[in-house]
């Protein structure tokens, strides 16, 4: 008899994001992938119904990765390319990273993911360097980067 689980949606605290291979440590939340694709108005002559709607450009929507604040430096290198990609525009060309979020079964007994979806060609648009400071709270300080990407597919 099937397990009535086998059936439930998959769950989102079981995943990994590798940043062009290697796993980056400590990301704690992955903001949603999503997508829009802008209507385009196309009329004909001799319609009186009005203008008819086709799909026209898409955009990728930011994506945000949080990670507890930490020794760990891959974030901060890598927003940093962008700033030197500024001053001196040949000394960095590995700016754009394709970052890969893997999404894993509940028992952690699958070496493979159930689910991936690839960032085409991220680069970092926004770098939370520092958290907020608060001496009144014991809470844990959370880093992030906001990526622009040229797209995503599932693998």
């Amino acid at each position: 008899m099937p397990r009535a689980s086998q059936f439930d949606p998959y769950r989102t605290y079981k995943f990994r994001v590798r940043l062009d291979g290697p796993v980056i440590a400590g990301v704690t939340k992955v903001s949603p992938l999503s997508r829009t694709v802008a209507p385009s108005e196309v009329k004909e002559a001799g319609d009186a119904l009005g203008p008819r709607q086709m799909p026209g450009a898409v955009s990728y929507d930011e994506v945000t990765l949080e990670q507890g604040w930490s020794a760990d430096g891959s974030f901060e290198q890598w927003a940093n390319q962008v700033l030197q990609l500024h001053a001196d525009p040949a000394a960095t060309s590995r700016f754009k990273r394709t970052v890969f979020i893997d999404v894993f079964d509940l028992d952690g007994g699958r070496s493979a993911p159930l689910v991936s979806y690839k960032l085409h060609r991220a680069w970092v648009s926004k770098y939370v360097a520092m958290p907020e400071l608060n001496a009144d709270n014991g809470g844990v300080g959370i880093r992030s980067v906001s990526l622009r990407h040229e797209g995503w597919e599932r693998v």
